[in-house]
């Protein structure tokens, strides 16, 4: 069976994990959790911690993880700088940062050592943009918040990490008409409409699986093989 999942953002690491226990999950399925583990919950870095563990979890990453790396040099020292201490490009990021929920990451990652800290953003620097699968005949496409500047005829190597990790796809024009359904998370399906709170979006060409775990609603797991939704 193959699942995926968004968005989790801190979710508490145990309940995730009696989640898979309660579906089922075992060595022959795949899970591939497509990006913001981490910031506004505290059991982010656990949760990567998990996942780098499992050889059929996949993370792709998120805006948040990015941003996470765009700060990683702010973990590198003996101690962890002050934003008065930031200058450029460096404060840039780090306010970017933490106005989007990064504090309680900050927090966080101050109860590892610096190695342990090294082996996870290592990681995170490996994972990838995007995944291409198939599943009982049906060709998806995996990115964290859709494609961005659309075309048919490009390559998903030529799109741009801001393109796969921080746009928003309009409910009424964006069309991947290209013949495999994108699946995504990022916008929680909440802003398209109260109709959709706490449920995914189904379109013709995309789906959308945050359904506002960062908002405090309740995560959603969903089986590609027969589009069950699985909520915590």
């Amino acid at each position: 069976m193959t699942y995926v999942i968004s968005d989790l953002h801190g979710y508490p690491v145990e309940r995730f994990q009696k989640v898979l226990d309660t579906v089922g999950f075992c060595k022959d399925d795949r899970l591939y959790v497509l990006g913001d583990c981490i910031d506004r919950g505290s059991d982010g870095l656990k949760l990567i911690r998990f996942i780098m563990t499992q050889p059929n979890i996949t993370l792709l990453l998120g805006n948040h993880e990015a941003m996470l790396l765009d700060n990683r040099l702010l973990f590198e020292g003996d101690r962890i700088p002050c934003a008065s201490e930031l200058y450029g490009e460096r404060r840039k990021a780090y306010s970017i940062w933490v106005s989007n929920g990064g504090y309680s990451t900050m927090d966080a990652i101050q109860q590892y050592t610096s190695a342990q800290v090294k082996y996870m953003l290592d990681f995170l620097e490996r994972c990838p943009l995007y995944k291409e699968i198939e599943v009982d005949g049906k060709s998806y496409i995996l990115t964290h918040s859709g494609l961005g500047d659309f075309d048919k005829d490009k390559a998903l190597s030529d799109y741009s990490r801001y393109d796969l990790i921080w746009t928003r796809p309009s409910l009424e024009t964006s069309y991947y008409d290209d013949g495999r359904i994108v699946i995504f998370g990022h916008t929680p399906t909440v802003l398209y409409g109260s109709m959709y709170k706490g449920a995914p979006v189904f379109t013709d060409t995309w789906i959308d699986i945050d359904v506002g775990a960062g908002l405090g609603l309740s995560p959603m797991l969903l089986r590609l093989d027969d589009m069950k939704k699985f909520y915590f």
